[in-house]
């Protein structure tokens, strides 16, 4: 079973920064998983939250700044003064720091995604990147819809938090293919598991912090796990 860094090393460094995907990298793990959206001048950045609030110096929507305003911003000291002067990084600065080898889960944000046509910048991006191992999830099964109309060879997930009584219905009658099913660790069973896997679609559960939620997942025969500390759980 493998270990996707969430927001890179979250536990342990600022999420979705340059300095969490290095310290994600040095703690063994076998790929990523972080967030993307549009700025006001179209550019594409990895940062989690709507607003600038909880991890920057910064006020307001992140969509509502341009690039070289938010770059102005401090995304680290809010967690550690060790990390002060941390940047929000590019997408592109975050795929030119993560090996080949590394698997790369780009999370797509919903919000005025498609009509800001965020997931065609995306996938413009990624395409930049031919060597490089990503999947693109996302809440929004349309967006992901819309990918595969734009490139049906891109990997896709389907984000859920929630539990669907007939999974294999809901896929079956996506209109779309799935690479991987991506379930928060509360909302997934034996059942589920083993359809999943009779499909070939891997299953990459969020988010994973103990021992006990590893154990219990690997034991079900989960594809991996998406955690705040890789090195702990690799351990």
């Amino acid at each position: 079973m493998e270990i996707l860094a969430h927001r890179g090393a979250s536990g342990t460094a600022p999420e979705n920064t340059i300095a969490a995907f290095k310290k994600a990298l040095v703690d063994g793990c076998d790929g990523f998983e972080f967030d993307v959206q549009q700025t006001k001048d179209g550019e594409i950045v990895v940062f989690h939250d709507w607003t600038l609030e909880r991890t920057s110096n910064g006020n307001g929507y992140l969509r509502d700044h341009t690039l070289e305003e938010l770059k102005k911003l401090d995304v680290g000291s809010w967690f550690n003064d060790n990390f002060k002067g941390e940047k929000i990084p590019t997408l592109e600065e975050t795929l030119n720091i993560i090996p080949d080898d590394k698997l790369i889960n780009i999370e797509l944000k919903e919000e005025h995604s498609i009509e800001r046509g965020t997931e065609k910048k995306v996938l413009d991006i990624i395409k930049k990147y031919p060597t490089k191992n990503i999947i693109v999830s996302s809440f929004s099964h349309n967006l992901l819809k819309n990918l595969k109309e734009l490139d049906n060879s891109i990997k896709v997930g389907i984000l859920l938090e929630c539990a669907l009584v007939n999974l294999d219905l809901y896929i079956e009658n996506l209109g779309f293919k799935i690479d991987a099913y991506h379930p928060g660790k509360s909302f997934l069973n034996k059942k589920d598991v083993d359809y999943l896997n009779s499909k070939g679609i891997d299953i990459n559960v969020w988010t994973v912090n103990t021992t006990k939620d590893f154990n219990l997942l690997k034991d079900m025969g989960v594809t991996r796990v998406i955690t705040n500390f890789p090195k702990e759980i690799r351990k």
